[in-house]
């Protein structure tokens, strides 16, 4: 199997600091679906064994059949499943289930990821776009994963009750039941933030390592990302973000029915 079957520009514009990933994902061959078949147990709920792959699809199919004609909830797994296989293939370590705890086949609440690399956390929040949101840019959809994370460490997002909605509570949840208990520094710094967060002493992004990702469908009107006029929008954009070290993955995705054909082995 070829090691990076990504279509992937990169780009080190800080360096070991602010790093671009553009990639671009029109079709399936057979070297993609390979690497999701090494991936997707592992992502999608490593309480599985590779050997149920099968398994995991069949629970696939039947999330994609509950959301026929809910596009935007199509769109959402689609995309974030395959930068959840592209950060995989990075060799982050994965410290969450894709899968929503409470309703099977659902992703996840709180941060859409939380990832480690050489004992470092990476937060890790995606955003996507529907071929019919004719004005979705990836600039809007990287300002919006950056702010959600942002707003997530900082107590603004509200429940109903008034309260600040708490992300390391889910966070917490998703790394024990990951099986990463050898892993307890993780689990301890989650319990620390998570005392911070409950006596209203909230995180800066400054102090942490983030990834958001914008991923654009474009059925009919496929092109692949213009790397040179893409880079000077987002250093104009990030200028002003706080970060400890941030990578950003911008995807240029044809559809989502090339995944549903993959889960139904067409």
């Amino acid at each position: 199997m070829n090691n990076n079957p990504f279509n992937v520009t990169t780009i080190d514009t800080i360096k070991n600091k602010l790093i671009f990933h553009f990639l671009n994902i029109e079709e399936y061959d057979t070297s993609f679906k390979e690497l999701i078949d090494k991936y997707i147990v592992s992502i999608y709920d490593n309480t599985f064994d590779d050997e149920d792959i099968q398994l995991v699809k069949e629970q696939l199919k039947e999330w994609f059949k509950g959301k026929k004609g809910d596009e935007n909830k199509q769109s959402g797994f689609v995309a974030e499943f395959i930068c959840h296989l592209y950060i995989n293939q990075l060799n982050y370590e994965q410290h969450f289930l894709f899968t929503n705890l409470e309703e099977k086949g659902s992703m996840k609440k709180g941060f859409d990821g939380l990832y480690q690399m050489d004992d470092e956390m990476w937060l890790y929040e995606s955003k996507s776009s529907l071929p019919t949101t004719k004005s979705a840019t990836h600039n809007s959809n990287i300002g919006e994963a950056y702010r959600d994370i942002r707003d997530k460490l900082q107590g603004k997002r509200i429940a109903s009750t008034g309260n600040p909605i708490s992300p390391w509570d889910n966070a917490i949840h998703h790394a024990k039941v990951a099986d990463i208990d050898d892993n307890k520094t993780l689990i301890e710094n989650l319990k620390e933030f998570r005392k911070r967060f409950e006596k209203k002493d909230f995180e800066n992004i400054k102090n942490f390592n983030v990834i958001p990702s914008s991923t654009i469908f474009l059925e009919d009107d496929w092109k692949i990302i213009d790397v040179v006029d893409l880079e000077i929008k987002l250093k104009k954009l990030t200028r002003k973000y706080e970060y400890n070290q941030m990578n950003i993955i911008c995807i240029n995705k044809k559809s989502i029915d090339s995944f549903i054909r993959y889960i139904n082995g067409i």
